[in-house]
């Protein structure tokens, strides 16, 4: 959780309390995913939506 959280701030700057709360409620199968696919993410609106997919 904390990598994560290290690699989406340095990609996007300060990520929103919404977003950092739906990536808390994420199984461990989900936090090991998205740790993939932030390199696939050009903003926080495609965390966004990976996010949604997931909920």
């Amino acid at each position: 959780m904390a990598l994560i959280m290290r690699l989406l701030k340095k990609r996007f700057g300060e990520i929103p309390a919404t977003i950092i709360n739906q990536i808390e409620d994420l199984v461990l199968d989900d936090l090991e995913s998205l740790t993939e696919d932030i390199l696939d993410f050009n903003s926080l609106e495609d965390l966004q939506i990976w996010l949604e997919k997931r909920f």
